[in-house]
């Protein structure tokens, strides 16, 4: 590879902020198992160090998977990106992500064989969406199941990262409500990410605002979006945390919709991409409210 434009393409398709939404991610689990059924005494070392890695790591394997899934549609409406206009290939991409094998697999067995069989599951999940569940035409034209069945990978990975902290049982409260604050969380963005104006809308790039139409698409969000604070109230309750965060998720989601009926009344590009931040907001404290707390206890 020429690594001269490795760096141009990770800011354009996996940039430091989603790197380190990763790794919040990772601690966040870490910091959820420790203070409800800790497998061992709470630190931070050179495990946590090289887990974190190996979560991005699986992420961006992720990303290379949705490159190689959109790559023509992408050739055709985005040509001036780094990988569609040859400053990186195909190849060299998906060498650098399944390099990633030979760290992910590593820590998982350093964590114990538990965690080594859970990473195998999340890979042969992640294998299925790759190939689109050998069901593509069929599941393309359903854009809201596409977005779901690829979302599950979020809950799995979360039980993979929960398997090398948490005692037993695995299944369990706080693990399920993880899971299901990750799922509702990155449904909400995903719709977030592709509600379009009628006069932004382009033949042959999907959008939430064609499939669900515009209202529909909004109201969906933020019914997501509810829903997620809803998890995400019950686990700072289980956490016995104190009232700020209640109060800035409150805050974050009234923004929120205030951003959405503006965008209702007058829909504008800038206006929508104001509302996609702050979904994108809510993601991040969640998690790192949780993790504040958390650290306050323990640390």
């Amino acid at each position: 590879m020429n690594w001269r434009h490795f760096p141009a393409y990770l800011h354009e398709r996996f940039p430091l902020v989603n790197m380190a939404l990763f790794a919040i991610l990772f601690l966040t689990v870490l910091a959820v198992a420790q203070a409800t059924q800790p497998a061992k005494p709470a630190a931070f070392g050179p495990q946590e160090a090289v887990g974190i890695l190996a979560t991005i790591s699986f992420f961006f394997r992720l990303r290379v998977f949705d490159e190689i899934k959109d790559y023509a549609s992408d050739l055709e409406h985005f040509p001036h990106r780094v990988l569609q206009s040859g400053r990186v290939t195909l190849g060299q991409l998906q060498r650098v992500a399944w390099a990633g094998l030979l760290l992910e697999a590593p820590w998982s067995a350093w964590m114990g064989w538990g965690t080594l069989l859970t990473w195998v599951l999340v890979v042969s999940y992640s294998l299925l969406m790759r190939y689109e569940f050998f069901v593509r035409e069929w599941l393309r034209a359903r854009l809201v199941l596409y977005a779901f069945t690829h979302l599950l990978i979020m809950p799995l990975i979360i039980g993979w990262v929960w398997s090398a902290y948490a005692a037993q049982p695995l299944l369990s409260v706080p693990l399920l409500l993880l899971a299901l604050l990750s799922l509702l969380g990155g449904l909400s963005f995903e719709i977030a990410r592709k509600i379009k104006t009628p006069e932004a809308e382009r033949t042959g790039v999907d959008s939430y605002s064609r499939s669900l139409g515009y209202v529909g698409a909004i109201v969906a969000v933020l019914v997501v979006l509810l829903a997620g604070v809803l998890v995400q109230g019950y686990l700072l309750n289980l956490l016995a945390t104190r009232l700020w965060p209640f109060a800035l998720m409150g805050v974050l989601y009234l923004v929120t919709v205030v951003a959405y009926l503006g965008s209702l009344a007058k829909p504008r590009p800038k206006t929508l991409k104001v509302a996609e931040l702050l979904v994108s907001l809510f993601m991040l404290t969640s998690y790192v409210s949780i993790i504040v707390e958390i650290a306050a206890r323990l640390w």
